[in-house]
């Protein structure tokens, strides 16, 4: 398996990592393409995919927002799913990274319910400050989610950095 980053929307995998973006999240948790072609501009944001035999496996998009990493979206190809490409990933990902913090939905169903258990099984907690999304697309309004932290919930404080690190660095418009 291999990294790929990528940094415009020539490189040869940005098609392929665009459609597994727009097929993976709703239109709200999403850019539009213009928006993350100016997103790809900020040094502090990565776009990186992983590639096998040609073949897209997943995207991982994320910031570095003051200490913390920000695993901004995270999606397996639909059609690789339950082969543990996810969980080998993500390991390699905390591997890699410091401080991971990441978005979920409220638990309503199951499927955000083995959401939340598969980012447990790796060891990030929910926090229980109320957690506003910064709005990805003009015109979106901010969604209620959940802010999940590696290994410890941050305090209120350290929160508040955060938040104020990640308007600063997310906000567009």
């Amino acid at each position: 398996m291999e990294l790929i980053f990528i940094e415009n929307k020539k490189d040869k995998y940005f098609e392929k990592a665009w459609q597994l973006y727009l097929d993976s999240f709703p239109e709200i948790e999403r850019r539009t393409l213009e928006e993350q072609e100016e997103i790809l501009t900020d040094k502090n944001f990565k776009m990186t995919c992983y590639v096998e035999d040609d073949v897209l496996i997943s995207i991982v998009f994320y910031w570095k927002i003051s200490s913390y990493t920000f695993l901004e979206h995270f999606a397996v190809n639909s059609q690789l799913r339950g082969q543990s490409f996810g969980s080998k990933i993500l390991q390699k990902f905390i591997n890699d990274k410091k401080n991971i913090v990441l978005e979920i939905e409220p638990i309503v169903d199951e499927i955000t319910q083995k959401r939340l258990k598969f980012y447990k099984k790796f060891g990030f907690v929910v926090n229980t400050h109320e957690h506003l999304q910064i709005p990805f697309r003009e015109g979106a309004k901010e969604l209620k989610l959940l802010l999940m932290s590696q290994e410890k919930t941050l305090s209120q404080q350290e929160y508040k950095v955060l938040y104020e690190s990640m308007k600063k660095s997310l906000k567009r418009f």
